[in-house]
Order: structure tokens, then sequence, then C-alpha cells
């Protein structure tokens, strides 16, 4: 099917983002933390295991070299009885500097019931923390995760990495901007991702407490935070899923980033979430199902990936069960 193109200028999607309030930015991640509630007993310092229904969860795993910092802790969701599953490293949003692992159980719990080894992390948060800082830990979690493969039931060789708003952005830098030494994930699934963070106003605050300056300042920093600008044809397949309604990042994020993967033959869907917001989309049970069903393809399918895929996308506008709230006011 051939691709449907959203694009407008970029002054115009900059105009909007300008438009969001620093006060409702706060808001929602003030509600990405009202998600991550849970008994104080399941965020104890060490790590505990536990059964629910098909699931076994460890909580609190160190993966970090013991240098970094506390930050560097994940939350095993593995299957039950065990096996030899494919691994996901998930990442959580927060606009980089705030968040938590417990953002992602719910998906966490969903994934692996369908027959994957979930780790969701923590990691280094801005502005105590300046980029790259976010991006190492995303990369140790991967290497970890295959270093610990036999330990968890993994097959080391089928990783691959979930993410949504600020851990979209880093999920899809894993997935186009490999490092030396860490094997490259199979699979990327990147949700309410901001891929070009050249579209974000030079003086946003947020990104200036991400990158350690304005765009003014750091343009070279920008530009290699931007996953967009790393795509090459020997990326891995990629499912980015957005809401139309998302006005914290706006949907024309991504339209640079699907011309470059169809630019570069890479293998990807898009799925474009009818009358959502960054919250709404973040919890739609739409985009979790195609999650797995994506992963499901191209981590446990044993057929290889078509390479004509990647001039193509899905470029489906569904509109889900999940009933979008009336708009109010920040």
């Amino acid at each position: 099917m051939a691709m449907v193109s959203t694009a407008v200028p970029r002054t115009s999607v900059a105009m909007r983002f300008s438009q969001v309030p620093t006060a409702w930015i706060w808001l929602v991640l003030c509600m990405f933390v009202t998600l991550s509630a849970r008994p104080a007993s399941l965020r104890a310092e060490e790590p505990i295991a536990r059964e629910t229904l098909k699931i076994k969860v460890r909580y609190n795993i160190p993966y970090g070299d013991g240098t970094k910092s506390d930050a560097c802790l994940a939350d095993v969701y593995q299957p039950v009885p065990a096996g030899q599953y494919p691994g996901i490293v998930m990442i959580h949003g927060g606009a980089w500097v705030a968040g938590d692992k417990a953002n992602d159980a719910l998906h966490a719990r969903k994934i692996a019931a369908a027959g994957y080894v979930v780790m969701v992390i923590n990691y280094r948060l801005a502005p105590a923390h300046k980029y790259p800082a976010q991006i190492d830990d995303c990369f140790a979690a991967v290497r970890w995760l295959v270093d610990h493969s036999e330990d968890y039931g993994v097959d080391g060789d089928r990783i691959g990495v979930w993410g949504y708003s600020a851990g979209g952005h880093l999920a899809a830098l894993v997935a186009t901007d490999p490092r030396a030494g860490i094997p490259r994930v199979k699979a990327c699934v990147a949700g309410g991702a901001p891929c070009d963070l050249r579209l974000i106003p030079s003086d946003s605050s947020i990104l200036s407490a991400f990158l350690g300056g304005t765009r003014d300042e750091l343009p070279d920093v920008y530009v290699s935070a931007s996953p967009v600008e790393h795509v090459s044809k020997d990326d891995p397949p990629m499912l980015i899923f957005h809401g139309q309604s998302d006005n914290l990042v706006p949907i024309e994020f991504v339209d640079r980033m699907q011309r470059r993967l169809t630019e570069e033959q890479v293998a990807f869907e898009f799925l474009a979430l009818r009358n959502k917001s960054h919250i709404m989309a973040f919890v739609d049970p739409e985009a979790t199902r195609r999650s797995i069903a994506f992963f499901d393809l191209h981590l446990k399918s044993q057929s290889p990936v078509d390479p004509s895929l990647g001039t193509t996308s899905s470029n489906e506008v569904l509109e889900s069960s999940l009933t979008e709230p009336p708009s109010r006011s920040p």
C-alpha cells in the first residue's frame, strides 16, 4: 500500500510544539508517575520473585557495571513454564527527566504472556545525568540481557526493543545507531517518539536539560541524538505507532522517519491511532496487540524478512475500543 504522507513544514511542527504549555508537559509526566503506582513491597531495593498467572517477575535487578548509578535497575518478566524465549528490552517514557520502569508494568505483562522475556529498565535521568547517559544505559541493558540469557531463559539471538515517548526515542536510537560490541536488536517498536529532535523549539528547557544545552549551542548533539539521522539499510524492522491527536509530540515528528526508512528500504509498519492523545495512545490496547504481532513476525517467525516491506507501510488509521475522555484545559 502506498505510504500516505502527512508532512507539514518544519516551522509549523515547531510552532505546534511550542504552543504546548510547560505546565501541561509536567502534568503528563505526573500522569506517567501515577500509572507507576504499586505497593511499596514491590519497590524493595533487593530483587524479589513472584508468580502471577503465567508470569514470574523479578524486581530491581542491577544491570549496570556497578560504577554508574543505582538507577540502573530492571524488572524482568518471565513466562511460565521456563523455556527459551525471545527477549525484549522495554524503555519507559517521561521526557528523559522523569518516569519509572513500573510505568510499563501492564505492557510488560501482556507481552511476556505472549511468550517473551521482558526486561523493563530504569535508566539515568536528566538533568542530573546528561545525554548520552540514557542511551548508554539502554545499550548496557541489551548487553546484560544477552549475557544473562541462560539465566533467564532468553534466546540471545532474538532480542527486540520497545519504548514509548522518550522511551520510544531511545528505542529507535538503539535500533538505528548500533555500537561496537553490543548485539544488534532484531526488531524495534517505538511509540509516541520524537524521532527528530531538531523539530522541537530551540529554546526547549526539557531538551536543554536532557542534552546539556540549546540546539543553537549544541547543533551536532541534537543531530547525533535524533534517530532519523542514523537510519540505514541494515536497521532492524520497526513498528512506529502514534496518536493522531497527540499535541505533546505531534504526529508529524515521525513523517521524516517514515521517509528515511522507505528510502533505505527498512521493513517497517506505521500505526496511526485515531483520536488518541499522547497518554491515550500509550494505554491503547490496539497498539499493544500490534506490538505483540510485530514481535511475533520478526522474532518468532523462521521466514526471512522480505526487503520489499521497507518501501511500504501499513498506514492504518485505527480507532480502538478505548474511549478518549473529554478534553480539559490544563
